[in-house]
Parts: structure tokens; C-alpha cells; sequence
């Protein structure tokens, strides 16, 4: 089974990121798993996803790097699908939407899984038909502003709070 999860800086640290690695490292035991940053920021992820997961990115933000994005026109234009709402947002852009959106539609997983928000409504709208899709929820959801948990009631099929 090929399991994908979809995490906003897997180069990063903090609880989301850590949780993230140990199920992906467990899950990599006995499946073909990867974990995909939208951003990248520095050359090694502080945390190791050991020898059986993947580790990629979208969009690269380390200025010495050949790869690097943060010249592209799109880095400073807004998200238009990333929740304008989601705690996030500033960080995401043009650029990221539309990375975000190719990776979904080409992803050839049984299953994938976001690990925040924005992310998940990504997931809902742009994910082709066929994987299951995990909407992991990091954050409480009674922090949620109104705006947001609107725009989560719209992707989330029969959530009704």
C-alpha cells in the first residue's frame, strides 16, 4: 500500500512534525510511504524518517539552493485555495496552490494525508479520484475561527458541527 502524507515544513520541529515521522516510520515497516513538505527550508529535516520513507518537497526556500522559489512571480501572489482563514495563510501563495494542486492530481497512492487544515481542504477539492483521504486534525478544533470551520463544513462530507 503506497500511504502519502502531505505536511505544511516536514524540515521543521514541533508536535505535527514529530507525530507525522514516527507513524510514517511505523507505517514504512510494511508499506511504501512518503512524506511531502510543501515547504523546505534548510538542507536536512531535524527529524529522521529513517530508511523506508520518501522525503520530498513542493517549494524550496533555501536561497542558496538552485532550486530555490522564492523568486518565482507567483511566491507573492495570495492562495486562492488555501484557507484564507487557516492560521497559515500568509505563508502560502499562488505558487503553493499550484504546486500543491499538480502533486494532488498526478499522486499515485492508495492513500493520503494532510495534517492540517489548509492542507485537507487541498486534499478534498484536488485529490483525484481513488485514494482514501485522512483529514488529520492537529489543532483544536474549537480554536478554529467561524470562517474557517465554514470552510471545512464545505469539504468535509457529513460534518455537521
Amino acid at each position: 500500500m503506497h500511504i502519502s502524507f502531505l505536511i505544511h515544513n516536514a524540515y521543521g520541529i514541533g508536535g505535527t512534525i514529530r507525530t507525522t515521522y514516527n507513524l510514517a516510520r511505523t507505517l514504512g515497516e510494511q508499506h511504501d510511504v512518503e512524506i511531502v513538505s510543501v515547504f523546505r527550508h534548510r538542507d536536512q529535516p531535524i527529524f529522521d524518517p529513517g530508511p523506508q520513507v520518501r522525503l520530498s518537497h513542493l517549494v524550496d526556500l533555501r536561497k542558496s539552493s538552485p532550486s530555490y522559489d522564492g523568486g518565482d512571480p507567483d511566491h507573492s501572489r495570495p492562495a486562492q485555495v488555501f484557507p484564507v482563514t487557516e492560521g497559515r495563510y500568509k505563508q502560502y501563495s499562488a505558487l503553493t496552490d499550484r504546486r500543491i494542486a499538480d502533486h494532488l492530481r498526478s499522486l499515485e497512492a492508495d492513500i493520503v494525508v494532510g495534517t492540517r487544515p489548509g492542507l485537507n481542504v487541498h486534499i478534498a477539492r484536488e485529490a483525484r479520484r481513488g485514494p482514501v483521504r485522512v483529514g488529520q486534525e492537529h489543532l483544536t478544533l474549537s480554536t478554529h475561527s467561524k470562517g474557517l470551520k465554514r470552510a471545512l463544513r464545505a469539504v468535509y462530507p457529513g460534518w455537521t458541527r
